[in-house]
């Protein structure tokens, strides 16, 4: 196996320094913990039991008559659903000798455990990185998961996210597999189906404004704070570009202060809704390609052909978007450790991940199609 570390001709290295190695940034998308209902101590499966609202069962009193004929409900089904999870691993390995050179004369250990690099800066700057990969691959699976997929990543198939998983279920649309298509009258077409691409704050707006308000009852009803709208990162920044821009009438501040600090630009909402910036989902879209693409984002343009569209939204309870695993288990957390008969340095994780969304009623979502 190949080091997860690789030494860079020509770097200098010098341990207390490690920490200041520029390498590849790793986006940590959105907080877990934060957006999404956590399941902690699932191992294999977990039944979610889903009781329906209940309505119709109040009535007139008439009097010592215990059931009112006219006004008997049939009750309600107890629905079910499950999150089965998949196991999954990091193993890498490190070799001290990639780095021997200004390891050994710089940040050295005494004795003849020199190749051990516990407790040094350059594991603590490797283990921060496994880390952070950890959250990213994390987050990918989660929404663009699909164990069906031919891409070489394999990130994306050790569990279905929950892209496949609405789409599989109509979700957003009874009987249909994508979402809304909302029509973009400003934004370039090739833009709208461009990854990272640059979109009119005008059909960014009419975006979110149609999600919102084509959202079922049922999710307009729950609490602000309790919902997310997760959108790609620019949407999140043509929305932003609306609120601040400078001297237009309608912007926050008429944008002056706002887009010079930035200073809400990390917790833009709409409506009262806060919004998530995906950015893996962009990783995503580009890492998938035909077959794997996402049947939720794809869409019959207005001019009749298939569009797979790399903007949108999908507005959400916190609570309808679960997430099972394991991860309050000892055995799950990072290790790093030397094994002194091969000279290397290892990294170990196993754990479990599964995803699952309970009510078609508290989701919808749209993407941008012209």
């Amino acid at each position: 196996m190949a080091n997860i570390a690789t030494h860079q001709v020509g770097m200098t290295y010098a341990g207390s320094y490690a920490s200041q190695i520029l390498l590849e940034p790793m986006f940590r998308s959105d907080d877990i913990m934060r957006n999404y209902t956590v399941y902690p101590n699932v191992k294999y499966k977990q039944n979610i039991m889903m009781a329906p609202k209940l309505s119709g069962i109040t009535a007139l009193n008439d009097g010592c008559t215990s059931t009112n004929a006219n006004c008997n409900p049939t009750g309600f089904y107890v629905n079910q659903k499950t999150i089965t999870v998949s196991n999954v691993s990091v193993k890498q390995t490190q070799c001290w000798d990639e780095f021997q050179d200004q390891f050994i004369v710089e940040s050295y250990k005494s004795g003849l455990n020199m190749p051990d690099l516990t407790g040094t800066q350059l594991a603590d700057v490797i283990l921060n990185r496994v880390r952070h990969g950890i959250q990213s691959d994390v987050v990918r699976n989660m929404w663009a998961g699909n164990t069906a997929a031919a891409v070489a990543d394999c990130t994306y198939k050790w569990a279905d996210g929950l892209w496949k998983t609405l789409s599989a279920g109509n979700a957003v649309i009874a009987g249909s597999t994508t979402m809304h298509a909302v029509p973009a009258t400003q934004t370039l077409e090739a833009n709208l189906v461009t990854v990272g691409a640059v979109l009119n704050s005008v059909d960014v707006i009419n975006l979110l404004t149609s999600v919102f308000d084509t959202a079922p009852a049922e999710l307009q009803q729950v609490p602000a704070s309790e919902k997310r709208m997760f959108v790609t990162p620019n949407v999140y920044n043509a929305y932003y570009g609306a609120l601040t821009a400078v001297a237009v009438s309608g912007a926050v501040d008429y944008g002056h202060s706002e887009a010079q600090s930035g200073v809400n630009y990390e917790r833009l909402s709409f409506r009262g809704v806060e919004l998530v910036a995906m950015y893996e989902w962009d990783v995503a879209f580009t890492a998938l390609t035909g077959a794997d693409l996402p049947p939720l984002f794809t869409h019959a343009s207005f001019s009749g052909a298939n569009k797979n569209a790399t903007q949108g939204c999908i507005y959400a309870a916190k609570d309808n978007l679960i997430i099972g695993s394991n991860v309050t288990d000892p055995d799950t957390q990072l290790k790093m450790f030397y094994d002194e008969v091969s000279d290397n340095m290892y990294i170990r994780s196993n754990f479990t991940m599964g995803y699952q969304y309970g009510w078609d009623s508290l989701v919808n979502g749209g993407s941008l199609v012209r």
